[in-house]
């Protein structure tokens, strides 16, 4: 009678043309989508030039799953060709789907799910022997990579999913290098053939008591088939959902008018009416990403003024230094205009906990023009608990004190330059400690680079801890801008120049490598790359201390003179 699958499949599945390496990339461990915690190895860059396979993978490629770190799951491929059907499927998404989006080591020309075999083996390049493993199973992290929360879901039904082989002898391999199948085991068992029992068929016990005696496929299908054997269909919505929310959800303008010459008032909906509990509130110090403008080239971090994320209020200074977003926001954003919305967590809280009103706290607040937004809600707070507080407003003049009306007036001082009147901190700012009266000082500040900098080394030099000072540097932390270095890519020797007017994220990515970015105000640390040698000037809260010695930030860190880096 002969097996299930040819049975059920009268005829082999197609034998594939030779074919060609047309991609070949790694990559590191990076954080990942915009999320705490969240990690990946995703967002692989191009190789060029030979580069060693060896039993593990390929070297300095990495993997950050337990089970993606097997010999089974050596080397991703992905049918390219899938893209232009993404493309078809998800048109808001379109940017987001060219080669090297799913995670792909290598790319070809003609291999795909149909084509391929458990079991298939290939010649790739003159030395290395590779074989055909199992299916890729999608899982929630490609919900964060295209920010589309029921991606994997349509992974799985489309079975554009890609697969994995495993090494049966290294080499080099490159570009360009041939890729020739030299043995087919199981002709009636291709991939998709498999992906239609793993997902559709799932209970028919005689195709699964045939896939599990084929040694060639890998011991995590092999487990996953004994499993559903003796225990029946797994639940697959783990690996589909994870338990992290997508960060980016659509929004439209449902307001948008002016407060001042200089900032406009933009309130935005949400398009999504079922957002969970758990995410509707903001925490302290709130803000949000927005990604707009053609093709979603615009992302900016903003502090929210009121809100939660049904409906929510920003306030946004036209910037002089702007590099086209806040002027995009200003002259060409109009009322009913989609954006995408992303909820800000800050990596680092270090400020004494909660919202003290306890009297033996003074709240010291110091402000520079659209700063004021940072704080308005934990003034408020702080207001309604009866809190020791001083407000300190630095603006051009008393009529761009914008939101004034929202700060409790006997408490604020406004410094008008207009008015000739100057905000100087080191007749503010008092020593952190009262020990003989057990008070402390909490200082908050928000402005321009300058106040920023000022109020730093004050409060350094005065010993303040980091569990009594906050600052909040959405606006002058976006640039990345400052003294023009020199960055060598550690794997190719290559040298990039970093003007003063750009950032190392901007020029890597100009370059080519095509790096993972969210906050861009140095918040997430999705865009860190490896520090190999040389000095860096350290900005944004995502690194820890001894993180400095290795990584930085490239959306808002820069070298000093020449450094040397890894992608």
């Amino acid at each position: 009678m002969g097996s299930y699958a040819q049975r059920t499949r009268p005829y082999p599945a197609p034998l594939p043309p030779k074919d060609s390496v047309r991609s070949l990339r790694t990559g590191k461990v990076r954080p990942f989508g915009g999320v705490k915690g969240l990690t990946s190895a995703i967002n692989k860059q191009p190789r060029q030039g030979k580069v060693r396979l060896t039993i593990g993978g390929f070297v300095d490629d990495e993997r950050q799953y337990v089970h993606h770190k097997s010999p089974d799951n050596a080397i991703h491929q992905y049918d390219p060709r899938h893209y232009a059907k993404w493309k078809t499927t998800l048109p808001d998404r379109e940017h987001k789907f060219k080669v090297g989006a799913f995670g792909e080591n290598l790319s070809t020309d003609h291999l795909s799910e149909d084509n391929l075999c458990v079991g298939d083996k290939f010649r790739l390049g003159p030395d290395a022997i590779i074989q055909v493993s199992m299916p890729r199973q999608p899982c929630y992290k490609l919900n964060h990579r295209f920010e589309h929360k029921k991606m994997s879901s349509l992974i799985q039904s489309h079975g554009w999913t890609g697969w994995y082989y495993r090494v049966i002898q290294g080499g080099d391999v490159q570009e360009g290098d041939e890729m020739e199948l030299i043995e087919r085991i199981h002709p009636y068992w291709s991939l998709s053939r498999v992906q239609q029992i793993l997902y559709k068929d799932t209970n028919n016990k005689e195709a699964m008591r045939e896939l599990i005696q084929m040694r060639e496929f890998s011991n995590e299908f092999l487990e996953l088939f004994r499993n559903r054997l003796a225990k029946g269909t797994e639940d697959m919505n783990g690996r589909l959902l994870g338990d992290v929310a997508v960060p980016w959800r659509s929004y439209r303008l449902v307001e948008k008018s002016r407060l001042t010459l200089r900032v406009q008032k933009f309130v935005f909906q949400a398009g999504d009416k079922s957002i969970e509990s758990g995410e509707l509130q903001f925490g302290r110090f709130p803000y949000v990403r927005l990604r707009f403008g053609p093709d979603a080239k615009f992302t900016r971090a903003y502090s929210v003024v009121s809100g939660d994320m049904r409906l929510f209020e920003l306030g946004i200074a036209k910037d002089d230094n702007s590099r086209g977003g806040t002027l995009y926001l200003h002259d060409n954003l109009k009322i009913g205009d989609a954006v995408e919305v992303g909820k800000g967590h800050n990596a680092s809280m270090p400020l004494l906990n909660g919202s003290q009103g306890d009297g033996l706290t003074r709240h010291v607040f110091i402000i520079g023009g659209i700063g004021v937004t940072a704080f308005i809600g934990e003034i408020r707070t702080l207001q309604n608990r009866g809190a020791n507080l001083e407000i300190h407003y630095a603006a051009r003049s008393r009529e761009e004190a914008v939101y004034l009306d929202r700060l409790p007036a006997e408490k604020t001082t406004v410094y008008a330059k207009s008015e000739g009147r100057r905000l100087d901190v080191e007749t503010i700012i008092p020593p952190p400690d009262d020990c003989r009266n057990n008070f402390k000082t909490l200082v908050y500040c928000c402005g321009p680079a300058s106040l920023l900098a000022a109020t730093r080394e004050l409060t350094t030099k005065l010993g303040y801890p980091r569990s009594q000072t906050h600052f909040e540097e959405f606006g002058s932390a976006t640039t990345g801008t400052g003294e023009p270095f020199e960055a060598e890519i550690k794997a190719t020797g290559e040298v990039l120049q970093v003007p003063q007017e750009k950032s190392l994220l901007e020029v890597l990515n100009e370059a080519g490598f095509e790096l993972d970015s969210s906050c861009l105000v140095g918040n997430c640390g999705t865009c860190m790359v490896d520090l190999c040698k040389g000095k860096v000037e350290h900005n944004g809260t995502a690194l820890e201390d001894e993180q400095k010695e290795t990584s930085m930030l490239s959306c808002v860190s820069r070298g000093k003179g020449r450094i040397v880096i890894d992608c």
